[in-house]
């Protein structure tokens, strides 16, 4: 293992699993794609739209996610839309981001409107997990379409099941946020939400994730006792965030306040009394 090196062993795509793939994943994005434009039509709201792009536009970080995690799709025979930082790209990974970051956020957000709760902060985090597993063990072993190279940890039909949790995060803060902030935009401003997905994104895979990619682009070959170690600092780091942005974005628990003065910060000495301040005293 390389650090920060894609090894890009090459092998023929599944042809039967790549039509499956576009078939499946553009049909996923179509119904994403219906549900939103219905909401649009029956409740004249604007930010579904806004929220479906992001999540579509959150695909072109998979390159970076490729690279640095080990994922590699296959090239031979393979129908390719295009490659950067080393990682080709298939034709169906826009789909597919548009079903699952851009559609899902879409759906957190109306579900947490609807239910503004932690238990329901977590049946969807545990939900959008459990899919993203079932989803990549299915494309990796079922479809052959692309696989993850190099050693990876906690293996289970060719996935490394702990980035199941951190691709949830992914639509799951976007949605978060969206059911808050989404609702207070008019016109122009709609366009933040469009950073959103993306920015969630890397705050998942390439910020709590850093302890792990450090120790997995460390060295040649680095003790996978210390990669699993790191794994497992992705996940619990992504589970903190969702506690936190749950209890205080979603459910709205006020922040606590400060039981005491920062050591060593100077104390604030009381202004003095202007003339006008000593005459009404």
């Amino acid at each position: 293992m390389a650090p920060v090196d894609t090894i890009g062993i090459d092998s023929p795509v599944n042809a039967t699993g790549q039509l499956v793939s576009v078939v499946l994943t553009f049909s996923l994005a179509l119904a994403a794609i219906v549900y939103v434009v219905l909401l649009w039509r029956r409740e004249r709201i604007a930010w579904p739209l806004f929220v479906l792009a992001a999540g579509t536009l959150t695909c072109l970080m998979e390159p970076l996610f490729d690279h640095l995690y080990g994922l590699w799709f296959r090239e031979e025979g393979a129908w390719a839309l295009y490659e950067t930082f080393g990682s080709h790209q298939p034709i169906w990974v826009p789909a597919a981001y548009t079903a699952f970051y851009g559609g899902a956020a879409v759906l957190v957000a109306r579900t947490l409107q609807r239910s503004p709760t932690m238990r329901t902060v977590w049946r969807m985090y545990f939900g959008i997990a459990a899919m993203a597993i079932a989803a990549e063990m299915a494309y990796v072993s079922v479809l052959g379409v692309y696989e993850y190279q190099d050693s990876q940890p906690f293996v289970v039909a060719g996935y490394p099941v702990f980035l199941g949790f951190t691709n949830a995060m992914s639509a799951l803060v976007a949605g978060m946020i969206a059911s808050r902030l989404a609702p207070r935009l008019r016109g122009a401003n709609l366009l933040a939400l469009l950073a959103v997905t993306p920015a969630a994104f890397a705050a998942g895979l390439f910020g709590t994730g850093i302890l792990y990619l450090s120790v997995r682009h460390s060295v040649d070959d680095p003790s996978m006792v210390l990669v699993s170690l790191g794994a497992l600092t992705a996940v619990g780091g992504i589970a903190s965030t969702v506690r936190l942005l749950g209890k205080h974005v979603v459910v709205g628990e006020p922040l606590p306040a400060p039981t005491g003065a920062v050591p060593g910060a100077p104390r604030a000495e009381p202004a003095a009394a202007t003339g006008r301040e000593r005459a009404l005293a």
